[in-house]
């Protein structure tokens, strides 16, 4: 099978998708023998971010896969962006069309070679205003369509009356022959937007759960002055306000209060959130700063001696589309804490493999963390049970299986409709 993925950024970029794709792309050329091709633009960072690192070369072969990184304008991106400020600060709709060009990628290139492609399917994501997303709308001119799969990744908020999705892109997912969710609850809210569920496939992302048997617990330990009988606590994941990692911060403060033997560390990639959370602790004593470490820009090998040296991971994010964060931690048998929203309820599974507290929640956060920290056996077996999840549901293998079987169900499905 021929297949192409079309996305805004792939590797060295790093984020979910990235992730994602790369390894599904691999393991079907390693296992399947498939052809894979990914198209991408040549930027490091996604379309919301204001700074553009150029990622060379514009085609390379990596680990078996064709990677071809296509040029995209940038010139109108501030123009538009500070009057799509101005709509939002009169509160008035921002037209979509602005969404578009700012979300773009503006590049005819990729578009042309979307057109042009030979493969047997193409497979898009993720959900944005991004312009390749409307290929369902528009295959039909085409003298060779081809069968399309988004697979979307959305954020969808607990309110149901805030729109996510605009109605263009609703239109796309319509019009495509199959979408891939991350969890359940994505499934079920594009359900009630309209879209058929037979077309709906929810799979989740994966993790290769081998690369974390190894990690050395005590190198973390150490570095950080962690004591034998002391908690660590961590945040792992990007440093951005969606987090609400301020809310975490904020529990440690009540935490301490009560257990002094809990040390709490942010891991991420500096952004200009990291710099307010920094701001954050600075206005706590100086016996909770000491608490508290922020640790930035891990390669693969110091994340996995992370989450072996810490005792509890926690998420407290307002918005997510998964958490990948939780099946790294599983791989390591370790216990979770994460927000009751849509999508963290599809994956963790309170007071089995973690525990969920209120979006928000200080005190609820606090608690949590407080009763883990206080209960070994409790931490290990939710850390045994999230890696039986993980076993059962998560690895590469098993996703990679799931996504190349509904690519061959979307090609039968476009063939019999032709």
């Amino acid at each position: 099978m021929k297949i192409l993925h079309v996305l805004h950024n792939y590797f060295p970029s790093i984020g979910g998708t990235q992730i994602l794709f790369q390894n599904i792309a691999e393991h079907c050329v390693k296992d399947y023998d498939d052809a894979v091709e990914i198209f991408a633009t040549n930027s490091l960072y996604g379309p919301t971010k204001r700074q553009f690192k150029l990622v060379i070369p514009s085609f390379e072969i990596i680990n078996g896969v064709n990677v071809k990184r296509f040029n995209f304008y940038r010139f109108h991106l501030p123009f538009f962006r500070m009057v799509t400020r101005l709509f939002m600060f009169l509160n008035i709709d921002v037209p979509y069309t602005f969404f578009k060009l700012i979300y773009g990628p503006w590049s005819p290139s990729l578009i042309a070679a979307i057109k042009q492609t030979d493969a047997d399917i193409i497979v898009a994501s993720p959900i944005s205003s991004y312009s390749y997303i409307s290929y369902s709308l528009f295959r039909s001119k085409l003298k060779n369509p081809k069968p399309f799969v988004i697979q979307g990744a959305i954020h969808f908020k607990e309110d149901e009356n805030v729109e996510v999705i605009p109605k263009q892109i609703l239109a796309a997912i319509k019009k495509c022959d199959y979408y891939i969710s991350n969890t359940d609850f994505e499934k079920q809210r594009l359900i009630e937007l309209g879209i058929d569920g037979n077309n709906i496939v929810s799979i989740g992302p994966g993790v290769n759960e081998r690369i974390f048997e190894n990690g050395d617990a005590r190198y973390y330990r150490e570095l950080l002055n962690i004591e034998d009988d002391e908690i660590l606590v961590a945040y792992m994941g990007r440093i951005e306000s969606t987090k609400s990692i301020d809310t975490l911060l904020k529990a440690t403060q009540l935490v301490l209060e009560k257990n002094s033997k809990v040390k709490l560390v942010i891991a991420g990639y500096e952004s200009l959130y990291f710099e307010e959370l920094k701001k954050v602790v600075a206005i706590f004593s100086k016996e909770e700063q000491h608490k508290i470490q922020f640790v930035t820009n891990l390669d693969t090998q110091q994340k996995i001696n992370l989450y072996h040296a810490i005792d509890v991971l926690v998420l407290p994010s307002i918005s997510e589309s998964f958490g990948m964060v939780f099946l790294e931690a599983w791989a390591c048998k370790k216990p979770v804490i994460g927000t009751n929203i849509g999508a963290i309820r599809c994956i963790v599974d309170h007071e089995k493999n973690g525990l969920l507290v209120k979006p928000l929640s200080v005190n609820e956060l606090s608690d949590a963390i407080i009763k883990l920290a206080a209960d070994k056996d409790l931490r290990v077996q939710l850390g045994l049970n999230g890696y039986q999840k993980l076993i059962g549901n998560y690895t590469w293998d098993i996703v990679t299986k799931k996504y190349r079987d509904t690519y061959l169900k979307a090609i039968e499905k476009f063939s019999n409709q032709q």
